[in-house]
């Protein structure tokens, strides 16, 4: 006789585990299944750093999620014996027309996080190595900073492997109404990332678009350390609504990372070529010379091309498939999901196990 799960989770990155990790906490049978391996190099989660932080204007569900999610990764840490989260606080800047920084610091002080609202003065005296406008201010959290993303997912997919969860590698095609997936479960989790909208195009080829994200690493020089923790955070600039850059300072040894999201090209992340080119490199240097022109002539010393799998909303997806109830749809991470995994994870679970109300933010619409 074939096996049979409680819940089949397709997808080993930040989403897929997480929610592989809480559904074996409530004694759920889970098979765990990847076509490329935890946090591949194809995948969202496969890059080495993503952010956390509990800046994100108004919207409340992501900060609060944010703030629960980092003990979950602080305690896979300490089961691991391996550092996955450095705190180097995180340095969120915006124009003041966009009123982003001060939404942001009233929502985080109202579930309880710790921040700092500096102005354009106080910010050219802390961080002189960046460029801030006269119109713009901050939100600092020092108790914010860069996740290990690519040992992390792998480390906490380990575990579940350990802990008597099977994993699979191995393809899985889109299921259909009349025809059932190879692999016999109560109940499914797609958690592919970019692959969703392939998988299920007639529902999501409209709702999420996979959008390629280049990411560079400046060598800095060893005679400085004003792009090291803890003199140089890790920082977002929000811009208008199209467009943002973000990076992250100089640790475990890899350079200056940043990336700025203002070109829109679709990627596909079976087929993508991902070697750097020009306009994503102009666009780069364009940035660090007005923001940071310590860096302007700075090396490349490493690159990295992904993808973001955005919502039309931006917002998360989870939800049931409208046509097959036991199939569950978790994804749209938009570039900014990694950090909520565990909460996320833990929500999918609760929805699966104990039949918990969808958020409505979440849903298709």
């Amino acid at each position: 006789m074939s096996q049979r799960y409680d819940v089949a989770v397709i997808g080993t990155g930040v989403f897929g585990a997480w929610t592989a990790h809480f559904l074996d906490k409530a004694g759920k049978r889970v098979v765990l299944i990847d076509a490329h391996g935890p946090a591949n190099s194809r995948s969202s989660s496969g890059d080495e750093s993503r952010i956390t932080r509990l800046a994100y204007g108004d919207d409340e569900l992501y900060s609060r999620w944010a703030l629960e999610s980092l003990p979950e990764w602080l305690a896979l840490e300490q089961r691991s014996y391996q550092q996955l989260f450095h705190q180097t606080g995180v340095l969120t800047f915006s124009d003041d027309a966009t009123q982003w920084v001060q939404k942001s610091v009233e929502v985080i002080r109202r579930i309880g996080g710790e921040c700092e609202l500096l102005s354009v003065g106080e910010l050219s005296r802390r961080f002189p190595q960046i460029q801030f406008k006269p119109t713009e201010s901050a939100v600092f959290e020092p108790n914010s900073g860069a996740l290990m993303a690519r040992r992390a997912v792998q480390l906490l997919v380990e575990e579940l492997i350990r802990d008597g969860v099977e994993y699979r590698q191995q393809s899985i095609s889109a299921p259909v109404i009349s025809n059932s997936i190879d692999i016999d479960a109560d109940q499914y989790v797609f958690a592919c990332g970019p692959w969703l909208p392939k998988l299920f195009p007639d529902l999501l080829a409209n709702y999420i678009t996979p959008v390629r994200a280049e990411v560079f690493f400046l060598g800095t020089s060893p005679s400085t350390r004003q792009y090291d923790p803890p003199q140089m955070p890790t920082w977002i600039f929000m811009g208008d609504e199209n467009w943002d850059a973000y990076g992250i300072p100089d640790i475990e040894n890899r350079g200056f990372k940043l990336a700025v999201d203002l070109i829109k090209q679709p990627a596909d992340p079976d087929t993508m070529d991902r070697q750097p080119t020009a306009p994503y490199v102009a666009q780069m240097r364009d940035f660090v010379r007005d923001r940071f022109p310590g860096l302007a002539n700075a090396p490349i010393v490493e690159t990295r091309v992904c993808q973001y799998e955005n919502t039309r909303t931006h917002n998360y997806l989870v939800d049931q498939h409208p046509q097959m109830k036991n199939i569950w749809l978790v994804g749209g991470g938009s570039g900014h999901g990694f950090k909520n995994g565990p909460a996320l994870g833990k929500y999918v679970a609760g929805l699966l196990t104990r039949q918990s109300p969808l958020e409505p933010l979440l849903k298709l619409p």
